[in-house]
């Protein structure tokens, strides 16, 4: 018998220790119909103010978008819903139900936020304080989200990656409502290519508010990401996954939402179809970037309830989320239920007597691609810097006639986090969870009372919908810490 040359010996044991990934990536791509069965679900649309608006009709499907990426050792899903969030509790539902908690396989997921979605976080009632979610819609989108991954789990097939980044200029599309002006203008686009280089998927990331149909709208709609995947869905053949940025600051369309309904349904697809032609058209220029291992990585964190509404209403955040102690143990449900009342009846509310939410931040990787998940709305300053005007865009960095300016004197410094993120690194926002805005602590001006009224002169809504003034920093710190221990 011929014994082997040293040479095939050595290729043998070369193949026996290459890494997972050498032979390329795998992925996967669909997406499942969540539109509202307004006939046996009663939904009331999410957005603006604390009462919900009862739907009246549907204008356009929602869907629940996702492509499954793997290196053939382990597996990630990117996962889009289009809805105005979902809480951290609900992703760790999913994750329990398809066994997917990290280690092989991870679910990164991100709501569009859509303001004319349903309410699935209770925020949106008929009262302030009472639920606006129908239990079974909830029930069937987090179904419809399981049942597509693991159809898709099966379906994988060799892909390569394209990737490109633009600025997009975002005057008559997006616009900052709040000083100081701070626009992110970074437009990414991830496209899967089958062998055959057909699209399998196309990852769309920008920030901006889905909210070019006001308060006067009262159809079911996805807004702008749901106009924008279907251009880029009929011009490519493949799926089109959108995935939301950092939209906090405030980052609004820059249309008017006080217009007809039809011409904010027509602005709705003119902000989409713009934004969709932009991506394709860098893609067109787009990078191939080199297999390289897929993984998921995420920071648990734990945040301080301060927002004095919150804690009147502690119910609707309880929903979603465990709550603690300060020292990390778990709130005894008694203490839940004394809180508002204590709050309420010998205001204010201790520091050590306030509960704490635990949150997560997270980084996928695919190769030289880098996805950075925050839980919540976070304001583009204080991830891009900004204050010197650069990213203004042709809007005064603060307004003239503001009657409470910023102190910019007193605004963070560099180096910002978007630095430390690869070339193709996307900053997504609604990441595994909804918190509300991460507002900057020393621009955090909301009357210190029960009801957090009046607000302070000048655009301050933003702190009504958020945990608190810490929030914000201790969510940077955990992103910055699992940033630096990343491989």
């Amino acid at each position: 018998m011929e014994r082997p040359s040293c040479r095939a010996v050595s290729l043998f044991f070369l193949l026996l220790t290459q890494p997972a990934w050498a032979g390329g990536w795998l992925a996967a791509s669909g997406k499942a119909d969540i539109t509202p069965d307004l006939e046996r679900e009663r939904i009331r649309l999410a957005g603006y103010g604390a009462k919900g608006r009862l739907a009246e009709g549907v204008h356009d499907p929602l869907y629940a978008r996702a492509v499954v990426v793997s290196d053939g050792a382990k597996t990630v899903a990117l996962v889009s819903v289009d809805s105005i969030g979902l809480f951290r509790e609900d992703v760790e539902a999913l994750r329990g139900r398809l066994g997917w908690n990290g280690g092989e396989r991870a679910l990164f997921l991100s709501a569009t936020h859509s303001h004319s979605a349903p309410d699935t976080l209770g925020l949106w009632g008929p009262f302030p304080g009472v639920s606006g979610v129908d239990s079974r819609y909830r029930a069937r989108v987090l179904g419809a989200v399981e049942g597509l991954l693991r159809r898709l789990a099966g379906e994988l097939e060799p892909v390569r990656l394209v990737a490109a980044k633009a600025e997009l200029d975002p005057r008559g599309l997006c616009r900052d409502k709040r000083d100081p002006a701070v626009i992110d203008p970074e437009l990414v686009a991830l496209q899967f290519r089958s062998k055959k280089d057909q699209s399998i998927a196309t990852v769309v990331r920008w920030s901006c508010h889905p909210e070019v149909l006001g308060k006067s709208n009262r159809l079911v709609s996805a807004d702008f990401p749901g106009a924008l995947c279907a251009k880029v869905e009929k011009e490519t053949g493949g799926d089109c996954v959108f995935l939301t940025g950092m939209v906090g600051g405030l980052l609004t369309p820059d249309t008017d939402r006080a217009a007809p309904v039809e011409k904010q349904f027509d602005e709705a697809r003119r902000v989409g179809e713009s934004v969709a032609a932009a991506a394709l058209a860098a893609l067109k220029k787009g990078e191939r970037i080199a297999p390289g291992p897929v993984g998921s990585e995420s920071r648990l964190v734990r945040l301080p309830v301060e927002n004095s509404r919150y804690l009147l209403f502690l119910r609707s955040l309880r929903a979603g989320h465990r709550l603690y102690r300060e020292d990390g143990s778990p709130l005894p449900r008694w203490r839940q239920w004394t809180i508002p009342l204590r709050h309420l009846l010998l205001f204010p509310l201790p520091p050590r007597l306030r509960p704490w939410v635990e949150t997560e931040v997270s980084l996928v990787r695919l190769g030289a691609v880098g996805i950075l998940g925050l839980p919540g709305e976070p304001f583009p300053e204080l991830l891009l810097g900004g204050y010197e005007g650069r990213l203004a865009f042709g809007q005064p960095l603060v307004k003239p006639d503001n009657p409470a300016p910023p102190d910019l004197a007193k605004a963070p410094k560099g180096p910002y986090l978007r630095g430390s993120l690869p070339k193709y690194g996307l900053i997504v926002g609604q990441a595994n969870d909804e918190v509300g805005y991460f507002v900057p602590e020393y621009d955090f001006k909301a009357a210190s009372n029960r009801a957090m009224h009046p607000r302070p002169a000048g655009d301050h809504y933003e702190e009504t919908n958020s945990l608190g003034p810490r929030a914000a920093g201790l969510v940077l710190e955990a992103a910055r810490s699992l940033l630096v221990s990343a491989p």
